[in-house]
């Protein structure tokens, strides 16, 4: 691991990871001071990003988004989230299509969203796979498709995500978008209950007890 002061000298001569990567220290490392120094944080986040660091620029978009160090600027994430999605940042591109989809900082562009959405979920972003998947069922900024929907929350729902998981156990219980199938719905509620998704759980307790009892198909 290398050594602050070693990062320091790097950053010293302009070398952007460094810079990104003291001020990550200094954020979120252990050794990181209390109160966290935002002002030095932005210092090596603001100059790693004017060298066009993706992660710099994300982490930039989060500060803004958050009022860390700054006052809250919605408008301000988003240029920095946009400026990371275009360099290749995955959670910056989910970032981008959720403010453009509820409109915060940006004027509201549903098939603008969907677009960045589809790029970070084709990359394996669970959010952007759960949220294109929501984006399809809903008709937002794209046609009402129940399949797609399903083929997109199922992904994310194998990726881990809860409120996918909770999302397609919806799906099999009403058959949207797939056969209705009261053990698949209790599969996919069990797995969101056991991340500790409250509606799920509540939703197990609806089914016969035999199929939740079981819990596998």
């Amino acid at each position: 691991m290398e050594t602050t002061r070693f990062l320091q000298k790097q950053a010293d001569a302009g070398d952007a990871d460094a810079l990104f990567r003291l001020g990550y220290r200094l954020a979120f490392g252990r050794q990181r001071p209390r109160p966290v120094e935002w002002g030095k944080v932005l210092h090596y986040w603001e100059t790693a990003a004017k060298q066009g660091h993706d992660r710099a620029l994300f982490y930039l978009g989060t500060c803004y988004e958050h009022g860390r160090g700054v006052p809250i600027n919605l408008h301000q994430a988003y240029q920095y989230f946009l400026q990371a999605a275009e360099q290749g940042h995955i959670d910056a591109a989910y970032n981008v299509g959720f403010s453009l989809r509820e409109g915060e900082g940006i004027e509201q562009d549903l098939p603008l969203a969907v677009s960045w959405f589809r790029w970070a979920a084709e990359a394996g972003d669970a959010d952007a796979q759960r949220d294109l998947g929501y984006c399809y069922m809903q008709g937002l900024g794209v046609l009402e498709n129940f399949v797609q929907a399903v083929y997109w929350y199922r992904k994310a729902a194998r990726n881990g995500d809860r409120k996918a998981q909770y999302n397609l156990g919806l799906c099999y219980l009403s058959g949207e978008g797939v056969a209705a199938s009261d053990r698949w719905a209790a599969f996919w509620f069990g797995k969101a209950a056991g991340a500790g998704h409250r509606e799920a759980k509540q939703e197990l307790k609806s089914l016969p007890y035999n199929i939740t009892a079981r819990n596998q198909p």
